[in-house]
């Protein structure tokens, strides 16, 4: 069956998370994506948060979770050279991704108007902190600092804790995601245009997008948000989370008829009655009381009795898991999400990554090769674009390659 993006050209000059995983969407879907590195160093996240015997292959878990289905080649952007066969190579492209600090690219001769002159319908993607535009453009940004500079971090945490970030990168996998659908977008318009165009994603700009219902509550009703920690925004002491005998569960009851449900499932239909429980505003108004009621019946059995028993009566409720856990819910076997592959040459055995969070039903994501080593198919591309095997040889002699 064919994907989506077969048949497409993606040059993927980024590296770390954000235009990585904007690259990965494309891969997945088919598209021949070739990511180009620096020689000796490459990808800062080949090495970022990687044990000993990962990071001397300069292959980190990180890494490998982002860069299946590439081929890697390492090219000295600086070299005098590399404008030869980076031309040959953008000349068949349909697509740049590139998330360097605004202007770098540009200064190295690589920019959009520099690309566009050599392919005219290139779509060209650059993803950054703060945009290309504006007195913050050109400004250093890890996922980190756009949690805070975005307002996310103001309203993760509780009173007493502060400020709290996220234990993952979600601005960096947003932004990718973002990315990935405003290239398929200007795709989509090339083939009724047959023009191509430039794409500015901002990593700030991703976060307020996430934060929308917050930003909109305080643009248009003035209401300055909290941090409500596990409580559910509107503070019904029934949507909350809750130890249980052997974990955590989260349970989230908003309605008058998920009430109804969640005291039948609870096995105190009598609960119905009680007037703390009887509309939304009641739930509010003795919030605490609710939710520590509830907390300890949660607390007389475990988690998994209480994830069925309140499921069986459609209320929407969920284990808190770690890691461990959320690999093996006999749910993931269906989806897909987790990708198993050949490990990359050096390693044993096979790996399992994440791919898409969706299917099709015809063209499947899908996960085949894994992240390259550096410079692992340097030759192979080269070839691809006329270069015999004496002219390789010579980059290679010149620290072009």
């Amino acid at each position: 069956m064919t994907k989506a993006f077969e048949g497409l050209r993606v040059i993927d000059f980024s590296q770390v998370l954000a235009g990585p995983f904007a690259a990965l969407q494309m891969a997945l879907l088919g598209a021949d994506v070739i990511k180009i590195e620096q020689p000796g160093q490459g990808d800062q996240m080949r090495t970022m948060m990687a044990d000993n015997d990962l990071a001397d292959m300069k292959l980190s878990a990180a890494f490998l979770g982002v860069n299946s289905n590439k081929r890697g080649i390492t090219i000295d952007l600086k070299h005098p050279a590399a404008e030869e066969i980076l031309h040959r190579l953008l000349k068949d492209a349909d697509v740049v991704i590139e998330n360097f600090k605004a202007g770098v690219l540009e200064r190295l001769g690589y920019g959009y108007d520099a690309v566009r002159a050599i392919k005219p319908d290139i779509i060209y993607c650059s993803i950054s902190g703060y945009g290309q535009q504006g007195p913050m453009a050109g400004q250093a940004a890890y996922d980190g600092a756009i949690q805070a500079a975005s307002g996310m971090m103001n309203v993760t945490g509780t009173a007493d804790t502060g400020p709290l970030r996220a234990g993952y990168m979600p601005v960096d996998v947003s932004s990718g995601i973002t990315a990935a659908f405003a290239i398929s977008s200007a795709l989509f318009r090339r083939s009724q245009t047959g023009m191509g165009q430039r794409l500015d994603v901002a990593m700030l700009d991703t976060a307020m997008t996430l934060l929308s219902p917050v930003i909109a509550k305080y643009l248009i009703a003035g209401v300055e948000p909290e941090r409500i920690g596990n409580t559910s925004p509107t503070y019904q002491g029934t949507a909350d989370t809750w130890p249980t005998k052997d974990g955590h569960i989260q349970m989230t009851v908003i309605t008058d008829s998920m009430m109804v449900k969640m005291c039948d499932g609870l096995g105190r239909p009598d609960l119905a009655d009680d007037p703390r429980f009887a509309t939304g505003q009641a739930r509010v108004e003795h919030g605490e009381a609710v939710k520590a009621l509830i907390g300890e019946i949660f607390l007389s059995n475990t988690t998994a009795h209480w994830v069925e028993r309140l499921g069986n009566v459609s209320v929407p409720v969920a284990p808190v898991h770690d890691i461990p856990q959320l690999v093996n819910y006999p749910q993931m076997e269906h989806r897909g999400v987790l990708m198993t592959m050949p490990a990359p040459p050096g390693m044993e055995g096979d790996i399992t990554v994440t791919g898409s969070g969706f299917h099709a039903s015809d063209g499947d994501p899908e996960g085949k090769t894994a992240a390259p080593l550096l410079g692992q198919h340097t030759d192979e591309v080269l070839a691809e674009l006329g270069y015999d095997t004496s002219a390789i040889q010579t980059f290679r002699d010149n620290s072009v390659i």
